[in-house]
């Protein structure tokens, strides 16, 4: 007879993933978005679900393995002695996560010449965007004060993208950048316009980002101004982001599809890193 922790394992390994795949092509199948996912799979979305199913059995395995060197504080600042140059590149996960979601990229980052490399941190328990979002306002002053006449790049997963938009664009609304050292926003999986998966979460701040939810409408109008560079990379087969419509960003931003993986599997693909690396050499250089 299988003991608990094995239970355990075949729900979070395999059950879950396949329960929210089932909810994405139910989704799927029921919208216009059907057709899309017929043409752009060459007719074989089921084909493209099992390596989105499979990319997420995979990484459930990273995320668990990882999660810890998020607490570790080496992984949110740049290595003592790290060249300037920029430009420094400023990392900010999503929901239920921690910087140990960028070991991956700060890993292959710091192997192409990038020294000044910052991970922002926060918790996803008892808290709202607005909370979150001014510990970052704090945290982009001291990377600031640290990378003085280094260009700064965001980038930002799921939720973090839109914190990410947001310090951009400015809370004021205008569409002026806080900071005139904002070179370029690249965000991966980001809900521009919230989830229907949302209703699943557990806490406050999960539930907010319901779709087309009032926290989502309300960011609408924190946009960064059309001449910052903003790109935001997505999956087809996002199992967490729905409708996949919400994974679109505002008008003026340049939008890219990934390889068809699950909503995390981008921060441990070398395909979507790679995306990511020349989005942060366009119009700048790197250290080394």
């Amino acid at each position: 007879m299988w003991n608990p922790m094995l239970w355990l394992l075949v729900v979070v390994f395999f059950l879950l993933p396949v329960f929210f795949y089932l909810i994405f092509w139910y989704e799927a199948a029921n919208s216009v978005y059907k057709t899309t996912l017929y043409r752009r799979s060459n007719g074989k979305p089921q084909l493209w679900l099992l390596r989105g199913l499979l990319s997420n059995i995979s990484t459930n395995v990273a995320v668990i393995c990882l999660f810890p060197f998020g607490f570790v504080r080496r992984m949110w600042f740049p290595d003592p002695g790290s060249a300037k140059g920029g430009p420094a590149v400023v990392l900010v996960h999503g929901v239920y996560h921690n910087p140990g979601a960028w070991v991956y990229y700060r890993w292959r980052l710091k192997r192409k010449g990038y020294g000044r490399i910052y991970a922002f941190r926060y918790g996803s328990w008892k808290t709202g965007f607005w909370d979150i979002y001014q510990k970052l306002e704090t945290w982009m002053k001291r990377v600031e004060k640290d990378s003085a006449g280094e260009e700064i790049v965001l980038v930002g997963h799921s939720l973090g993208g839109l914190l990410a938009k947001t310090y951009a664009g400015g809370r004021g609304g205008r569409g002026e950048t806080v900071s005139s050292a904002i070179r370029r926003v690249i965000t991966l999986g980001t809900p521009f316009k919230g989830s229907k998966m949302a209703v699943l979460g557990f806490g406050r701040l999960s539930k907010s980002l319901q779709y087309q939810g009032s926290l989502v409408k309300e960011l609408e109008q924190y946009n960064p101004s059309t001449t910052l560079p903003c790109v935001a990379l997505y999956s087809p087969v996002d199992n967490i982001v729905l409708p996949t419509e919400s994974l679109l960003p505002p008008p003026g931003w340049k939008k890219e599809e990934t390889a068809p993986l699950c909503h995390t599997a981008g921060l441990y693909h070398r395909g979507t890193f790679n995306r990511v690396l020349s989005y942060l050499e366009e119009g700048g250089s790197k250290n080394g």
